[in-house]
């Protein structure tokens, strides 16, 4: 087995018959120095992997886990995958991505959109808003600027990437990355032309309240505001998200729906 780094990639080339975790820990380590932002696996240049070698991935899968490291493996052969199908742990909970390009694009995203902010004036609260990449963020992006009219408010605009529950939380999900980058960088236009103070922040979740919950860890909000399809034959899911956001979330909420915001639930 050759261990080569360039850049943020680790390229692995050769037989992978043995555990090499300690070598690729080591590169990694040092890569991860360098790009914090996340480091990428090659793995195309694997000719062959035996069960002992797939307990390589295993202890990266438990690397990544315990330390939260943004590490992604990326194009690994048909037949190496065959093999990662014998280890369960490995197979459901190693972040893998079809080619280099799609794993970049993973690293890369909450890098460069997280550090985006546009700031206009002294704000005194901030407002978070959840977006979908649908019609209806557009009312809620509506409410976010008549509220920033009324008092000085940073709006923190918030796009969950919903990862299949049989997925690693990692897993990079290109389709919905995309998704991400263009209506965030849409709805902050707007939010720029209106002089609103704005940030852009990406969460992985199951669902849309977990999504909300981990971004109000890190985010101050004091109301969170959501757009709700005014579309009659999405009730059903307007509801759903509903009884899920209240059941989790405990700061004031307003749903809102066609321009005109539902009553604004309030917990005590």
């Amino acid at each position: 087995m050759i261990v080569e780094s360039y850049e943020d990639i680790i390229i692995l080339s050769g037989a992978l018959r043995s555990n090499f975790w300690d070598t690729i820990h080591t590169a990694i380590s040092l890569t991860l120095k360098r790009h914090p932002s996340g480091v990428i696996i090659d793995c195309s240049g694997i000719d062959e992997c035996t069960p002992a070698g797939a307990e390589t991935f295993r202890d990266a899968m438990e690397f990544i886990r315990r330390f939260d490291a943004r590490i992604i493996v990326a194009a690994v052969p048909p037949s190496v995958h065959e093999v990662l199908k014998s280890v369960p742990e490995v197979r459901s909970q190693l972040p893998i991505a079809d080619t280099i390009e799609n794993a970049r694009r993973s690293l890369d995203l909450l890098t460069e959109e997280g550090g985006k902010k546009t700031r206009r004036k002294e704000v005194e609260r901030t407002v978070l808003v959840m977006l979908e990449g649908v019609e209806s963020d557009a009312y809620a992006i509506k409410q976010a600027v008549e509220q920033s009219d009324r008092i000085p408010t940073e709006v923190c605009l918030l796009f969950p990437i919903l990862v299949p529950r049989e997925l690693p939380i990692h897993s990079p999900m290109p389709e919905a990355e995309d998704l991400a980058k263009r209506t965030l960088e849409s709805h902050r236009k707007t939010l720029d032309a209106a002089e609103v103070s704005t940030t852009l922040r990406i969460e992985r979740a199951r669902d849309i309240a977990g999504a909300i919950e981990e971004a109000l860890q890190e985010v101050p909000a004091s109301l969170v505001l959501i757009g709700l399809s005014s579309d009659f034959h999405e009730k059903e899911a307007s509801l759903k998200v509903m009884k899920t956001v209240l059941a989790k979330v405990a700061l004031p909420l307003m749903f809102v729906r066609d321009r005109n915001p539902i009553k604004p639930i309030i917990r005590s």
